[in-house]
């Protein structure tokens, strides 16, 4: 952690150094993006693979739009009222749950009663400065794993319990007061006061593997833990560990990196091999390290988004089908992508070009196709790539996007990365999708700020003429309409 944040640190001199003290931008919002060198790092540009709940995320929220429960405008405006801590480490889908979840509780579509009861699960939480400690100095507890208690699914992301003491036995040291559960205050949700207590563990029962021999065992080393109250059971054992069905040590073999372990503990017991093939029998933290890594990191926004959309189907605003119907629609669109058909017959058709700059939205009905974004009124503009000028879309306040003709914006449209260098550097953004553009031609860079969404006209790639419509769609990409590459011949079979 230390090096992390010495790591940090030095990046940050080094931007400073490059650009100035200007590292945040001039209004001093954390959303506000544009040329904010604290962002000013390589942009991601690996495959999108959204899970599925973000995709029901956008999805929920084109519904509640059409239904009129809540606009674009709320809920950038939620969002934008997140603090700095939350805006930047929750994930843009999470950031969208939570903005949806004070929208709807703003509009008193849903309580807040209704929601802590969902996210908290049917088992409610006594208020703590109502009723008297479970447990008192002296009494024997256990530990609750994760997945013993399902009040404690949503509350996961914000665990305050280590996960090293798990399932383990231990004595209280002391009752350390009452505090609000921070689980909810950043949804407006009514916390509940929850009890804190001081948990003595001996580190023998959580680390055995460090304390199997024999020089170490009548050390009596401990752990002290706070442990809320929720997480902790009734116990007949003052000590000892009882992980039930958790699994500690990985007997598979794998390609997984294996630590080297000789030098940083003392390895005195055996290891046994089974049915012929070579595995490792590892530290318990670093099998669990390494299953966190596959899994993810928990996220607080994916289970607020679950515990919103079960409470809205629930009270029939919305229903489970209008979230498939429209997740359909949303991909379909990344799949048909429309607005290559708008360039191909741009391409083909000079006065349908001329039309569709001057007019995008009237244009685009001409053959039949919807400018606007499924989720919101919003106005298509063509801009144009010449001889002369190169066009580059971002949205440095959000991600505004025309998601109708593009389907849903990639990671890295909507990344801090690109929202601050777009309108700084575009040369050298453009330069790492692997877009040179010369010093003779301008670079024209528009802000999607507003109401208006921006789809790019590239340039027709040279030796196409006389192509179809059918042979010249291939090249039409959904990164050419945003302006971060130009279509091109190479490699592209128009047989």
């Amino acid at each position: 952690r230390f090096s992390a944040v010495s790591s940090t640190t030095t990046t940050t001199a080094i931007r400073r150094r490059r650009y100035g003290n200007t590292v945040r931008s001039n209004s001093g919002l954390v959303h506000d993006m544009g040329g904010d060198a604290s962002a000013f790092c390589p942009i991601l540009q690996q495959p999108d693979h959204l899970l599925d709940w973000e995709v029901r995320c956008h999805a929920m929220f084109a519904v509640l739009a059409v239904q009129k429960l809540v606009t674009t405008d709320g809920l950038r405006r939620a969002i934008e009222a997140l603090t700095p801590d939350q805006y930047n480490t929750w994930t843009y889908y999470e950031r969208w749950a939570a903005g949806m979840t004070t929208l709807l509780l703003e509009q008193k579509v849903l309580s807040s009663e209704e929601l802590s009861d969902v996210l908290f699960g049917d088992a409610n939480i006594d208020d703590a400065t109502t009723t008297k400690p479970l447990f008192q100095t002296g009494d024997s507890v256990r530990v609750k794993a994760f997945r013993e208690d399902t009040n404690m699914t949503w509350r996961r992301p914000h665990i305050r319990v280590p996960g090293y003491i798990y399932g383990v036995h231990g004595v209280v040291e002391r009752v350390c007061g009452v505090h609000k559960d921070p689980s909810f205050l950043a949804f407006g949700c009514q916390a509940p006061n929850v009890r804190l207590y001081r948990v003595r563990f001996r580190m023998s029962d959580i680390w055995p593997e460090n304390y199997n021999d024999e020089s170490f065992s009548n050390y009596g080393d401990v752990i002290e833990a706070e442990v809320y109250e929720p997480w902790l059971e009734t116990s007949t054992l003052p000590k000892g560990r009882d992980f039930k069905n958790e699994v500690l040590f990985n007997h598979s073999s794998g390609n997984d990196c294996i630590p080297d372990l000789e030098n940083s503990h003392s390895h005195s017991h055996h290891h046994h091999h089974h049915d012929g093939n070579d595995h490792s029998h590892d530290l318990r933290p670093f099998v669990e390290e390494r299953a966190a890594m596959k899994e993810g990191e928990p996220r607080p926004g994916k289970d607020l988004y679950e515990g919103l959309s079960l409470l809205l189907i629930q009270k029939g605003i919305i229903s489970a089908e209008e979230i498939r119907s429209m997740v359909e629609r949303l991909e379909m669109a990344g799949q048909q992508l429309h607005g290559a058909s708008l360039v191909v017959r741009a391409w083909i058709d000079p006065a349908f070009a001329e039309r569709l700059v001057k007019d995008a939205p009237s244009a685009a009905t001409e053959i039949g196709i919807a400018a606007s974004n499924p989720n919101a009124p919003t106005i298509l503009t063509v801009v144009q790539n010449t001889r002369d000028i190169h066009n580059l879309v971002v949205c440095t306040l959000c991600s505004c996007y025309p998601s109708g003709l593009l389907g849903i914006a990639p990671s890295w449209y909507k990344s801090r990365e690109y929202r601050s260098r777009a309108v700084r550097e575009p040369r050298k953004v453009l330069r790492e999708f692997g877009t040179t553009i010369s010093s003779n031609k301008q670079i024209r860079v528009h802000d999607s700020t507003a109401d208006h969404r921006y789809l790019v006209l590239p340039e027709r790639p040279e030796g196409t003429e006389g192509w179809t419509e059918g042979q010249l769609r291939p090249l039409v990409t959904r990164d050419s309409m945003v302006g971060v590459t130009v279509p091109t011949t190479a490699g592209k079979d128009t047989q």
